[in-house]
C-alpha cells in the first residue's frame, strides 16, 4: 500500500462525521432540558428550542462554508483570527475554553447521578462524577482520542437508549398530561432564562470543525455538508421526540413528578415514575445511558485540556509537563464546580462561551466574504467563498449571529457578575497574548 493510499484510509467520511457530531452533543438529550421545563413548563419550552434550532442551522451553514474554504484551520478561533486579527482570535479561544471547561463538570455530574441511580446511592453521585473526571484526566495526559469506530458504537448505543426511553414513555402517553400541565409560563423573562437550556440540546456540534483536516478531501463540500446536516437533523429529531413524549408520558398530578424538574438524571427518574424503580427496562436504560455520557465527557474533557494547554503560559514544574498541568487544572476546576455549583449554572457558563464563539464565527464569515480574503491556511484550495450562495450564506450567518447575541444578552442578564469577569479576563488575555 502506498503512503497516499494509507493516508486516505485514515480519512473520515460522512457517517463518521455524523457520529462525531451526534456523539459530542447527545449528552444534552439526557439532562439539562428539564431545567428549562422548570422555567417555562414542557409545552412553552418548545419556543426557545425552536429559536435555538434556527441558530444552529445557520451556524452549521456557516461552518460548512468556512471548513471548505479554510480546510487547514485548527478550529473556529482561526476563522475569527483571520477576519479580525490576533486579539479577537485570542478572545474567542478563551471563550471556547469556557465552553468546554464548564461543560465537563456538568456532564460529569449527570454521569455520576446516572450511575448512582443505578446503584441506588444518589448521595454519593458527586464523588462518582469526580472519579470519572480523575480517570479521564489521566487518559487525557496522553491525548488518547476515542477511535472513530468506538465513538460510532457509543453514539449508536446512546441513540438506542433514547429510542428505548421514547418507547417506554409511549406506554403512558396521554395528551391530557400536556394540556393540563401546571408548570411554567412564557414571557420575555422566562424565554431568556430558558434559552441556555434549549441551546444545551445542540451544544458542541461545532466540534466537527476540529476534525476538518481528517475529513476525506476528494469532495470535501459534499462530505462535510452531509455529515453536518445529518448530525443536526438527527439531534433535532431526537430532542423533539424526547421532549414531546416525556411531556405527555409523565403524570404531572403526581407530586413526585416535580423532582424531575431539578434532577441531573431526569430520564431514569421519569421512567422510574412510569414503570417503577426496579423495572428491568429502567435498569437497562440507565446502564446504556452511561455510554453516551462517557463518550461526551471524554470528548469535552479532552477538548478542555487541549484548549487550556495552548492558552497557558510556559510553566516549568519538575515531573509535570505542560499537558499534565492543564489536565490537573481541568480536574481541579471541574471537581470544585461539581461540589459547589448547580448544574444549571454550569450549563449557562458553558453556553455563554459557546454563543460568544458562534457570534464571532458568523461575523467572521460575513467579513471574509465581503472582503474576499484569500485563505492562507493551505496552499491547495478546493473552494473559495464565491462557490457558495452569497445570499444564503449572509442570511444564515446574520440570523445565527443575531440569536447568539440575544443569548449573550440573556446570560448577562442572568449572571451579570460572571459576565463581567469573563469579559475582563478575555480582554486582558487578548491584549497580553497579542504582545507576545
Amino acid at each position: 500500500m502506498t503512503k497516499k493510499e494509507s493516508g486516505l484510509s485514515k480519512k473520515i467520511g460522512t457517517f463518521s462525521i455524523w457520529a462525531i457530531g451526534v456523539g459530542l452533543v447527545i449528552s444534552g438529550e439526557s439532562f439539562g432540558w428539564n431545567l428549562g421545563w422548570g422555567i417555562t413548563g414542557p409545552v412553552w419550552f418548545f419556543v426557545p428550542v425552536f429559536v435555538a434550532a434556527i441558530m444552529y442551522f445557520g451556524l452549521v451553514q456557516s461552518l460548512i462554508e468556512l471548513a471548505c474554504v479554510y480546510p487547514d484551520a485548527a478550529g473556529p478561533h482561526d476563522y475569527v483570527k483571520r477576519a479580525f486579527g490576533g486579539r479577537a482570535g485570542a478572545f474567542i479561544a478563551l471563550a471556547i475554553l469556557f465552553e468546554f471547561l464548564f461543560a465537563t463538570p456538568a456532564i460529569a455530574s449527570s454521569l455520576g447521578e446516572y450511575l448512582a441511580f443505578l446503584l441506588d446511592d444518589l448521595p454519593h453521585a458527586p464523588y462518582i462524577g469526580i472519579a470519572f473526571l480523575a480517570v479521564f484526566s489521566v487518559v487525557n495526559l496522553i491525548e488518547m482520542h476515542l477511535g472513530v469506530r468506538l465513538l460510532v458504537i457509543l453514539t449508536l448505543l446512546a441513540i438506542a437508549e433514547l429510542f428505548l426511553y421514547q418507547g417506554a414513555v409511549v406506554s403512558s402517553f396521554d395528551v391530557k398530561f400536556i394540556q393540563e400541565n401546571p408548570f411554567g409560563t412564557l414571557d420575555f423573562q422566562t424565554f431568556m432564562a430558558a434559552l441556555p437550556f434549549a441551546i444545551w440540546l445542540f451544544l458542541a456540534i461545532e466540534g466537527i470543525s476540529l476534525m476538518t483536516k481528517d475529513i476525506e478531501d476528494s469532495n470535501l463540500r459534499r462530505t462535510i455538508g452531509r455529515g453536518y446536516y445529518a448530525a443536526f437533523f438527527t439531534l433535532l429529531a431526537l430532542a423533539l421526540l424526547v421532549l414531546f413524549l416525556a411531556a405527555g408520558g409523565i403524570d404531572w398530578d403526581n407530586p413526585a413528578s416535580k423532582s424531575i424538574l431539578e434532577e441531573n438524571h431526569p430520564m431514569p427518574a421519569s421512567l422510574a415514575l412510569i414503570l417503577g424503580r426496579e423495572h428491568v427496562l429502567v435498569q437497562i436504560f440507565t446502564f446504556i445511558g452511561l455510554f453516551g455520557l462517557i463518550a461526551s465527557l471524554q470528548g469535552v474533557a479532552l477538548a478542555a485540556t487541549t484548549q487550556l494547554e495552548t492558552l497557558l503560559p510556559t510553566i516549568e514544574i519538575k515531573f509535570l509537563s505542560q499537558r499534565a498541568i492543564a489536565a490537573l487544572l481541568v480536574f481541579i476546576v471541574s471537581s470544585g464546580a461539581i461540589l459547589v455549583s448547580q448544574t444549571g449554572f454550569l450549563i449557562e457558563l458553558s453556553v455563554f462561551g459557546a454563543v460568544c464563539m458562534y457570534l464571532a464565527v458568523c461575523l467572521a464569515l460575513i467579513f471574509l466574504r465581503k472582503k474576499s480574503v484569500t485563505p492562507d491556511f493551505t496552499s491547495i484550495r478546493q473552494y473559495v467563498h464565491s462557490n457558495f450562495n452569497g445570499t444564503l450564506s449572509a442570511v444564515s450567518a446574520f440570523v445565527a449571529a443575531s440569536i447568539a447575541l440575544l443569548s449573550i444578552v440573556a446570560f448577562a442578564q442572568l449572571q451579570f457578575p460572571a459576565f463581567v469577569i469573563f469579559v475582563i479576563c478575555g480582554v486582558l488575555y487578548a491584549v497580553v497574548k497579542n504582545r507576545k
